[in-house]
C-alpha cells in the first residue's frame, strides 16, 4: 500500500483517517520535510519515505504567472480595484465547536467592515454550522455592501491568480496556510482549525480571535505586505518524483517497519498574542540599602522601576516586596505587558532550586533561612525564581552584555563586597552548597586584613568598597588623605573615591593602598582563571572602570602563558542585578503553549 500524502495533524475527521491509513501503508509519500519527520516519529522506515512536495503545486506554480491577472480581479471585484489592495476572505465552521465558529465568523466579518477594504469573500463549506455562519453575513448585509463580493464558487486558476495578487487572505481555509505562502500573500489565520499544519512567516496567527479589535489590528499588521515565496510545500517537481518513486517500488518485497523518533522543528509563523503584548517579566533586587522592583522586557529594556529603602525586618521587607511587586503588575497592564513570572536577586546563600535563602550577608537583616518563593508565588500566582545577587549578574550578561554568545566567562562585582558568577559550558555554576562563585572569599594572604565573614586576607578585605572605605578613613583620622587640589567639606563623609581621588592627585599612602586592593583583586582572578579558564572575564560595578586596566596588566604579567591572552573588559549593563533576575523569568518564556 502506498500513501499519498501525509501532512496534517489535526481535524476532526478526515485527518484522522489519514493517519490511519498512514500506519497501514507500506510506502509515503509527503508534502513537507516536518511531515516526514511525523512519519518517522510513527515508526515508519525512512527508506521507504518520498519527500515529494505536494501535486498540487505543481499546477499551482505553472498556471499563477499569467498576463491576465488584472482582468480576472476586475472581474470578480469591479474595474476600480487594483493589486494587493483588496482582501480575500474564507472562513469554514469547526464543526466540534460551531458556536465559537460563527462567533468568530461574525468578528471576523465586523473587522472587515471597519477595516473598509474591497473583499472578496466566499460562502464557507457545506459543514454543520455552515448555514448559521451565512445567515450572520447576510444579517450583516455583506451580500449587498459595495466593499463585498460574496460568492460560492470561483474556478480553481482564477482563484489562485486572486490569492497570489491579494493584499491580504483572512480567514482558517487551508489555502491560507499552504498555497498562500507560494506566492508571499499576507495571511491572518483565524481560530484553531488550522492547529498543527505547517506555515510560513507570511502566517500571523490569531488564535483566540475573541474581540474585533485583535482580528482588526493583526488585518493592519498584514494588509499589503509581500513576503518571500515559499516552498513549504513544494516546488512544482512533486509528480516527476511520484512516479519516479513508484517505478522503484519491488511488490515482491517483504517487508519489515523499524522505529525512528527525531526532533521536529517549529514553524516560523508569529501568534497575535505576542505581537500585541510586550512578553517581560518583573525583577526584584534585594540590596544593603535599597529594595528595587523592575518590569523588564525580551530585550532587556527597563520599562520601569521602582526604588525604596530595604526595610530592617522580615516582616516589614516582605510586605514592601509584594506592595511594589503588585503596584508593578497594575503598571505592567497599563504598559500592555504580559507578566511571564517573577525573578529574585538577593544578597547572601541562595538554594534556587527552593527559592530560599539559606544565608544573608550582613547587610541585610532577618534574612537567613527564608522561604521567598513561596509567598511572593502564593501571593502573584506567577512563576519565581530567586538567586543572589552574583549569579544574577552572571545571568544578565549571559543573556544582555559581552557573555552574549560565550560559552565560559566569569563575573566580579566590585561594589560595596566583592561578588561574581561563574558560567560554564554556558550554565551557571551554583556548587553542590549553592557555595560556588563566592569570588570575594577567595584568600590572597595569609595573614591579611580581617574580612566581613570572619576570615582574613579576603580579596573582599582589600579591593571592596568597605574595605577602601575603611582606609580612607584611617588616613582621614590620621590626616594623611587630604593633598592639594583636594576638594574635601569638613561635613562629608569619607568614602573610597576620596581615596581614589587622593592617589590620583599624588598622594603616595592612599596609591599604595590602591594599589595593593588592584594587586589582591589581580591575583584573585588569575586564581579563577587557573581553576575554571575562562575566555572572558567581566568586571561590573562602581569600582569596575577603576579595576579594569591594573587587572588586565596584572594577568598578563603573573598568570600562565595560555592565561595571559583571557580579556578583562567592563561591564556595559547599568543594572545587572535587576536584568540578572529578569533573566530567569525570561529565558522560560517557551512554556507557553498554544
Amino acid at each position: 500500500m502506498v500513501m499519498l500524502f501525509f501532512s496534517q495533524v489535526s481535524g476532526t475527521i478526515d485527518d484522522s483517517i489519514r493517519h490511519a491509513i498512514s500506519k497501514l501503508a507500506h510506502y509515503h509519500a509527503c508534502c513537507t520535510p516536518r511531515a516526514e519527520q511525523y512519519l518517522i516519529a510513527m515508526c515508519e522506515d525512512h527508506s521507504r519515505i518520498l519527500l515529494a512536495g505536494c501535486p498540487s503545486y505543481d499546477k499551482l506554480l505553472s498556471t499563477y504567472h499569467k498576463d491576465n491577472y488584472m482582468d480576472v480581479i476586475k472581474s470578480w471585484l469591479g474595474d476600480t480595484v487594483q493589486k494587493h489592495d483588496y482582501i480575500v476572505a474564507l472562513q469554514h465552521p469547526v464543526t466540534t465547536d460551531i458556536q465559537h465558529s460563527i462567533k468568530i465568523y461574525g468578528l471576523m466579518l465586523d473587522a472587515l467592515l471597519s477595516f473598509n477594504k474591497k473583499t472578496l469573500i466566499l460562502f464557507p463549506n457545506i459543514d454543520a454550522g455552515s448555514k448559521e455562519m451565512v445567515r450572520v453575513m447576510r444579517k450583516k448585509g455583506i451580500e449587498q455592501h459595495p466593499n463585498f463580493r460574496a460568492v460560492k464558487h470561483i474556478p480553481f486558476e482564477q482563484f489562485i491568480q486572486l490569492v497570489c495578487h491579494a493584499g491580504c487572505m483572512i480567514g482558517n481555509s487551508s489555502c491560507g496556510v499552504r498555497e498562500a505562502g507560494a506566492f508571499g500573500t499576507a495571511v491572518v489565520n483565524l481560530g484553531t482549525r488550522q492547529t498543527g499544519r505547517e506555515t510560513g512567516e507570511n502566517v500571523i496567527h490569531v488564535r483566540d480571535a475573541d474581540t474585533h479589535n485583535k482580528i482588526y489590528h493583526a488585518l493592519e499588521l498584514q494588509f499589503g505586505k509581500r513576503y518571500p515565496c515559499g516552498k513549504i510545500y513544494g516546488d512544482g517537481n512533486a509528480v516527476t518524483r511520484i512516479l519516479k518513486f513508484l517505478r522503484t517500488i519491488d511488490l515482491d518485497e517483504p517487508l519489515q517497519k523499524t522505529f525512528c523518533f527525531p526532533p521536529v522543528k517549529d514553524s516560523f509563523s508569529q501568534d497575535i498574542d505576542h505581537i500585541l503584548e510586550t512578553q517581560s517579566a518583573l525583577a526584584v533586587d534585594l540590596g544593603g540599602t535599597n529594595l528595587r522592583v523592575a518590569i523588564v522586557c525580551m530585550k532587556g529594556k527597563i520599562l520601569k522601576k521602582y526604588t525604596q529603602p530595604n526595610p530592617k525586618t522580615f516582616e516589614d521587607r516582605m510586605q514592601l516586596i509584594l506592595k511594589m511587586c503588585f503596584e508593578a503588575m497594575w503598571e505592567a497592564v497599563r504598559l500592555n505587558c504580559r507578566i511571564l513570572g517573577v525573578g529574585v536577586s538577593t544578597g547572601g546563600r541562595v538554594n534556587p532550586q527552593e527559592g530560599v535563602v539559606l544565608h544573608s550577608t550582613k547587610l541585610i537583616q532577618e534574612w537567613s533561612t527564608i522561604d521567598l518563593r513561596t509567598p511572593i508565588s502564593d501571593a502573584m500566582h506567577l512563576p519565581v525564581w530567586v538567586d543572589n545577587d552574583g549569579n544574577c549578574a552572571a545571568l544578565a550578561e549571559k543573556k544582555f552584555g559581552h557573555g552574549k554568545g560565550v560559552e565560559n566567562f566569569v563575573t566580579i562585582i566590585t561594589g560595596t563586597g566583592i561578588g561574581g558568577g561563574i558560567i560554564h559550558h554556558s550554565e551557571l555554576v551554583h556548587g553542590s552548597t549553592f557555595c560556588a562563585a563566592e569570588l570575594g572569599h577567595i584568600m590572597v594572604s595569609l595573614e591579611g586584613p580581617e574580612c566581613s565573614c570572619g576570615s582574613r586576607g579576603c580579596i573582599e578585605a582589600y579591593a571592596s568598597g568597605m574595605a577602601l572605605q575603611r582606609e580612607a578613613k584611617r588616613l582621614h583620622d590620621e590626616d594623611l588623605l587630604k593633598v592639594e587640589g583636594m576638594d574635601m567639606k569638613l561635613s562629608e563623609p569619607v568614602t573610597a573615591a576620596h581615596l581614589i581621588t587622593a592617589a590620583s592627585l599624588g598622594n603616595p599612602k592612599a596609591d599604595a593602598i590602591l594599589n595593593k586592593a588592584c594587586t589582591a583583586l589581580g591575583v584573585g582572578i588569575i586564581n579563577i582563571l587557573h581553576i575554571v579558564n575562562p575566555s572572558l572575564v567581566i568586571l561590573s560595578g562602581v569600582l569596575a572602570s577603576y579595576y579594569q586596566n591594573p587587572v588586565q596588566h596584572i594577568v598578563h604579567g603573573r598568570a600562565l602563558l595560555s592565561a595571559q591572552s583571557i580579556k578583562v573588559v567592563t561591564s556595559d549593563l547599568e543594572d545587572p542585578a535587576l536584568l540578572g533576575a529578569a533573566s530567569m523569568v525570561l529565558d522560560y518564556t517557551t512554556r507557553r503553549t498554544y
